[in-house]
């Protein structure tokens, strides 16, 4: 494993590029495994098996011919090597003799399957991630394809889509059966994926016990323990979605890459029906039978943004830039000023152009799929359309951090679909006909999370009554528990532009009172809240928790190893307890 990574280092290649190499190379006759499949290979499960696998990988990253070769052999004998240790049966160490009825060896025996139920658990889980994403990329292309054919073109017996790289490219129905087939199983093996991580954390549940039946506790050499097989604890956080519901902890996957509801079988079922064919519209076939160019802007848009995320950040990011919190202080859009707010739409337009890598349009703002696109925004329920503007197509943008949603629809802007009055300007609002003319692409998806727009006004003041921004700092910790905090927040606390410094030195000082401070960027951190069956940490975000010692009232909870000491989420009455110094070095 670590020789082919660092071959793939050396060649400057990812996952990505191996498997579009192999996949080209025709080495494997059509049967190359999924992308998925070989992150798993390449993170070492069942790498010793794939000796074809792993000549194939020499073979495409090295061009020269006598070092691939060299490497080859290299490899070769790396595996010879691994599987005669595994033939070797297990001896004692020398001058070793066990005199507890065999107990040594078998614990022995327990910990090296607990470091490799481990490993594999660290694979399955990156695997399940890569293989939803797989999954997700299929579906939305698939969802295109539909959307387009809902354009009928009989004569040519084809469907126009867009390519994944750009220029146009024509797909038939025996090509859209194939991608049908690829999307299920893409979907089967991130099933698969998902019952492997299971069953690997069952396996860890079991070598814990077996560890701690003999004496030993459930020390491993990460200092890593399992949580309990019925799966990460959903604990209940400060904030709270627009429902007013806990957000739950999902550990494979965020909702950020979740895909709408209305992408996937749903759609294609009911284009195929001939009854739906828009996103969230409930639109009929016969609107995009009459205006191909608004489908295939409306394909374009969702095949560069599959699952939204990209916008949610062009809008996230648009918000951060006017409030400036690290010299202001501000994390509320209702806190701009009335010149900010109007900005807020442009600053949104040039972030989504850059994003997406939209072209300039002719007459107006962008060029999608070779059509005029304009794009309007609106922090409330309405867009403003002027005169010129009738009969073109539009990109119509909502969003509200108070909610915490934002959507994205387009519209063919015409007069009949237009309320009566107009300002000064000739500019006129939607009328309900005209709203329910607009095709979702992504609707009422949530925003990247702040949580100092999430807590209560109580608790911010609370915060912010604080003198230093190291005070702030360390107050923000304590009342948002459990909560993701962004580099954001800790800007807007401290006011400075070190807020990340801060937030390190409040690792160490909070940790006197049983108060974890973990990090996204830091693997050791993810993985003690994988351990602790926290809500997923994102990279760049922070979340902090107070712990306490396991005790006999804590069965059952899931828990980390600090300094050979279990450790576990504290209760509300549980007392404060000093963490050791591991917690925090």
């Amino acid at each position: 494993m670590l020789l082919l990574l660092d071959i793939r280092t050396q060649a400057r290649l990812s996952v990505e590029d191996v498997h579009e190499l192999l996949r080209t190379s025709g080495q494997f006759d059509g049967q190359l495994a999924a992308r998925s499949t070989l992150y798993r290979k390449l993170s070492g499960v069942g790498l010793k098996n794939e000796r074809r696998l792993i000549e194939a990988i020499v073979r495409v990253c090295i061009p020269d011919a006598q070092r691939a070769n060299m490497l080859r052999e290299q490899a070769i004998s790396l595996l010879h090597q691994a599987w005669s240790e595994d033939a070797e049966p297990d001896q004692p160490e020398p001058g070793v003799v066990p005199d507890d009825g065999g107990s040594l060896a078998e614990l022995v025996r327990v910990q090296r399957e607990l470091i490799d139920t481990q490993a594999q658990l660290t694979a399955a889980l990156q695997t399940a991630t890569e293989a939803e994403k797989e999954s997700a990329k299929s579906r939305a292309l698939v969802t295109t394809l539909l959307v387009l054919g809902a354009l009928g073109r009989p004569a040519a017996g084809r469907v126009s889509a867009p390519s994944p790289d750009g220029p146009s490219y024509a797909v038939s129905g025996i090509e859209l059966s194939r991608l049908r087939t690829r999307l299920a199983a893409a979907e089967a093996e991130r099933d698969e994926a998902q019952q492997v991580a299971r069953a690997a954390q069952h396996r860890l549940a079991e070598a814990e016990n077996l560890l701690t039946a003999h004496g030993t506790g459930s020390t491993d050499p990460t200092g890593l323990s399992a949580p309990a097989a019925t799966g990460p604890v959903e604990w209940p956080t400060t904030r709270t979605d627009p429902a007013g519901q806990a957000a739950p902890a999902d550990t494979l996957r965020s909702s950020r890459q979740a895909l709408p509801d209305t992408t996937g079988t749903a759609i294609e079922r009911e284009v195929e029906q001939g009854e739906v064919s828009s996103f969230e519209g409930h639109k009929r076939v016969r609107s995009l039978e009459q205006d191909p160019e608004l489908a295939e802007v409306l394909a374009e848009m969702l095949r560069l943004d599959p699952d939204g995320s990209r916008m949610g950040s062009v809008i996230d990011g648009a918000g951060r830039h006017l409030l400036d919190p690290a010299h202001t202080g501000r994390y509320l859009w209702s806190q701009l000023t009335k010149v900010e707010k109007t900005g807020l739409g442009t600053a949104v337009y040039h972030r989504m152009q850059r994003e997406l890598g939209l072209a300039d349009g002719l007459h107006l703002d962008f060029m999608v799929a070779g059509h005029d696109v304009d794009m309007k925004f609106t922090r409330g329920s309405n867009w403003m359309f002027p005169p010129e503007l009738q009969g073109g197509l539009c990109l119509v943008v909502r969003a509200d951090d108070a909610s915490g949603l934002w959507s994205i629809g387009l519209l063919r802007v015409r007069s009949e679909l237009m309320n009566t009055g107009s300002n000064r300007d000739g500019k006129r609002t939607l009328s309900a006909q005209g709203r329910e003319a607009i095709h979702w692409i992504h609707s009422n998806l949530p925003l990247p999370e702040h949580a100092l727009r999430r807590l209560s006004a109580d608790t911010v003041s609370s915060i912010f009554a604080k003198a230093s921004g190291q005070a702030r700092t360390e107050e923000l910790f304590l009342q948002a528990q459990l909560t993701p905090i962004t580099t954001a927040d800790l800007s807007a606390v401290t006011m400075q532009a070190d807020g990340v410094k801060r937030a390190r030195e409040a690792r160490q000082r909070l940790a006197h009172r049983g108060v974890l401070v973990l990090n996204g960027t830091r693997p050791r951190d993810v993985e003690w809240a994988w351990g602790l069956g926290l809500p997923a940490l994102e990279p760049s975000t922070w979340m902090s928790v107070r712990l306490t010692p396991a005790q006999p009232g804590h069965e059952g909870t899931p828990t980390i190893m600090l300094d050979g000491t279990p450790w576990c989420v504290a209760h509300p009455e549980d007392l404060e307890v000093p963490l050791p110094t591991a917690a925090f070095a």
